[in-house]
């Protein structure tokens, strides 16, 4: 018996099974941003002006893509509000974006971030969340 060729998509795609949410966001992340270095490194040896200037394009989306994610995977230590040191990834509520509140700025928030009107959610539900993953 011969063992199963991966196709390229399926062997990235293998990187993240086991993965939480959030260290799939943070993966793909590092992907995007290695993905902008490589289309900059195309695009220095690219004589076509017009195809220079598209890959010099792809590289900035891939880099946006990246920090957007990074953002999106890096947990803060203290509140926003009030400025609390927090517990990394478990006290606090946090949205999407890891904007973090305490517990009585979440509450006197609304559960609602004032910055991107994503809910806030416990962030020692995410920890929970991804230590069953």
């Amino acid at each position: 018996m011969g063992a199963t060729v991966m196709t390229p998509e399926e062997r990235i795609t293998a990187l993240f099974d086991g993965l939480s949410r959030i260290e799939q966001i943070a993966l793909l992340g590092r992907l995007e941003i290695a993905g902008g270095q490589l289309y900059r490194a195309l695009a220095t040896e690219e004589k076509n002006a017009k195809a220079r200037e598209a890959l010099l394009k792809a590289a900035e989306d891939e880099e946006r893509n990246g920090n957007l994610l990074g953002l999106m995977s890096t947990a803060k230590g203290a509140c926003e509000k009030c400025h609390t040191s927090l517990s990394v990834c478990t006290d606090g509520y946090s949205c999407s974006f890891q904007c973090t509140f305490c517990d009585r700025c979440a509450a006197e928030l609304q559960l609602t971030c004032p910055n991107c009107g994503g809910v806030l959610e416990t962030r020692r539900r995410l920890q929970d969340l991804k230590s069953s993953t």
